[in-house]
């Protein structure tokens, strides 16, 4: 059975990412100061695009919602900026210097991500915040968990408080307390910018007045970028993007 499993795990442990870091990475300003899509184009498959020539300008400092609808490219337009994917065509760039001339770490390092689905460990909740930066205190910890309007439920709902373990995929938790645990590791990052992908789609209105709440102060001084169809996450935004069919 090992044997077995072994075929299966050698070839994926030896691949080579697509996706590698510049042999001589040029240096990014903190904070930037304009974030561009360039004539960006993408495709999965050969025959079906997913981006066709999108261009688009964000300065430093503003909130933009993506909305349209489903399949047309909101979210792997965002994904393209912690460069999970590269364009097939086009460039994004953050100050005129483009991503794929950058370090992963240090480009990563300015970016903050909350999902439609919060990826939590089977760990405690100290621990799932934490992981937005491993060297932050347990008081900075508890920091971002006010801020994100979780301290309250931590401390009052779980038995063990912060040292409660979550569950694997946070099964332990209901879906507003996943998303707001998810919110307070990105505060704890204290990303440039923030991306926001459907973050409220799947949890109670209570939670969703927590979260807006929350990002109405947490977004000030930062770029941030929200795919979403709520009405209350659109109030936020400075400018609204429309895509349909890619474009």
């Amino acid at each position: 059975m090992g044997l077995a499993a072994g075929d299966r795990l050698f070839p994926v442990l030896d691949a080579q990412p697509k996706i590698l870091a510049p042999a001589e990475p040029q240096p990014l300003m903190t904070p930037h100061t304009e974030l561009v899509f360039e004539d960006v184009h993408f495709r999965y498959l050969r025959s079906r695009p997913v981006l066709q020539g999108v261009d688009l300008s964000i300065p430093f400092g503003e909130t933009i919602a993506i909305v349209g609808p489903n399949g047309c490219g909101k979210t792997t337009l965002a994904n393209l900026l912690p460069r999970f994917f590269d364009p097939v065509q086009g460039r994004v760039l953050l100050d005129n210097t483009d991503l794929r001339d950058v370090d992963l770490v240090d480009l990563r390092r300015k970016i903050g991500l909350v999902t439609q689905q919060a990826h939590l460990f089977d760990d405690s909740v100290m621990n799932n915040i934490r992981y937005g930066n491993l060297e932050a205190s347990d008081a900075e910890v508890v920091a971002a968990a006010e801020q994100a309007h979780a301290h309250e439920f931590i401390t009052k709902q779980l038995v063990k408080g912060y040292d409660t373990m979550v569950g694997q995929g946070g099964c332990r938790l209901s879906g507003g307390q996943r998303q707001r645990i998810a919110l307070a590791r990105a505060i704890l990052r204290n990303p440039e910018i923030l991306i926001m992908d459907e973050p409220t789609s799947q949890i109670d209105l209570q939670s969703e007045k927590l979260i807006q709440d929350a990002l109405e102060h947490f977004i000030i001084g930062r770029t941030a970028i929200f795919i979403t169809h709520r009405l209350s996450l659109l109030s936020l935004a400075h400018r609204i993007v429309v895509m349909q069919g890619g474009k």
